[in-house]
């Protein structure tokens, strides 16, 4: 086997370097983030317990919502940046386990080439999706026992998390808990479209093929353009949803696989990004949701309303392809956060329109509206 060329020898040896120096400075950010959340904290609490008169609690208070506001932001960045120390730690290691194995192999003077693991192909990917959203009611119980769907309040958290059954060691987990102010055969129909039909934006597809199409099972591979502020990206993927009632519920489920191949205008490769997710809609009690929700009582007392909770997860499998290029963790960690930020985003537009076209078509509003 032939050594290892220079100029790759050196380029491994910077990038390592690089990566030894950017964990430090990104957990000295995440400090500064934590800092600035507790002087949130603090600064909430002196509001509570001061007796200042009310015009100046007043503005103390607006003070106070815009520092949320900047907290919010901050949350964002501080998942973006534990996500990017993750990723750092683990590309390190990768390059280290590279080097390594290129070093032995010269010691050994071989000339048997390492076989490369195959990757699957589509029809065994979809096969693997197919059988994970007939399988996925089976675990809901498993899926929503956290505290925090069985408390009454909505929340929506986005966090970084340790992953041992990853190849990156990382897991971007969302959950979500809301009522929304529909009945659930609209909230229904509504998300089964965004999901399946309409899509995250269909214009942003160059290609879209449908491979397997019932009243509740959907299955398509696609290729699609994201864009999300300064971000953007093209990729390749593949998906799976599934619809169906259990006790009383309606279940959407899903598992996705994409492969960036292009990321703010760089060709890319060597990350494949898989996720698995679960959306739970219910009925709920329009006078308990308006008692418990910060919603409009009068409205919600006009129509019944749909209880939404929802968890999925996200995995990067780091393929060998991404130590033979430029690394660069911030645009993997960017093109992860960015995707979620996108296609949140969209998804929200998206549904709010469906929300209001279904409920015209099954309950007739526009009928009874007076012009």
């Amino acid at each position: 086997m032939q050594p290892a060329k220079p100029k790759r020898v050196r380029r491994q040896k910077l990038e390592l370097e690089y990566l030894r120096k950017l964990v430090p400075s990104l957990e000295e950010k995440v400090l500064e983030l934590n800092v600035k959340q507790t002087a949130v904290v603090d600064y909430a609490r002196s509001i509570e317990s001061s007796e200042i008169p009310s015009i100046w609690k007043g503005m103390a208070e607006r003070q106070l919502k815009e520092r949320t506001r900047v907290e919010d932001k901050n949350k964002e960045l501080r998942t973006s940046l534990e996500g990017q120390i993750k990723l750092a730690k683990k590309l390190e290691s990768l390059l280290r386990k590279r080097q390594r194995n290129e070093e032995a192999e010269v010691l050994l003077d071989t000339n048997s080439a390492v076989p490369t693991p195959l990757s699957p192909t589509d029809e065994e990917i979809f096969a693997d999706q197919l059988a994970h959203v007939q399988q996925a009611h089976l675990v809901l119980d498993q899926v929503f026992c956290g505290p925090e769907f069985a408390a009454q309040a909505p929340f929506h958290d986005f966090q970084v998390t340790n992953d041992s059954g990853s190849s990156s060691g990382v897991a971007f987990v969302k959950k979500a808990k809301s009522v929304i102010p529909f009945d659930l055969q609209v909230a229904e129909k509504a998300f089964w479209r965004t999901f399946v039909k309409e899509g995250t934006g269909r214009d942003s597809f160059f290609y879209f093929d449908e491979r397997l199409s019932t009243e509740n099972l959907v299955a398509a591979s696609y290729g699609r353009y994201f864009q999300a502020g300064n971000f953007h990206a093209k990729v390749l993927g593949m998906q799976t949803y599934r619809k169906c009632i259990v006790g009383g519920k309606i279940l959407i489920c899903w598992k996705w696989v994409v492969n960036p191949v292009e990321v703010n205008g760089s060709k890319f490769r060597g990350i494949r990004c898989h996720e698995s997710g679960w959306i739970v809609l219910r009925s709920v009690n329009v006078g308990n949701a308006a008692n418990t929700f910060p919603m409009d009582s009068e409205f919600c007392n006009a129509v019944t309303s749909t209880e939404l909770q929802s968890y999925s997860k996200m995995t990067i499998e780091l393929q060998e392809d991404v130590v033979n290029q430029e690394l660069q963790v911030g645009t993997l960690t960017s093109f992860v956060v960015g995707m979620h930020d996108t296609v949140t985003e969209a998804c929200g537009k998206i549904i709010s329109k469906m929300l209001v076209e279904e409920d015209w078509n099954l309950n007739g509003w526009i009928d009874t509206m007076a012009f």
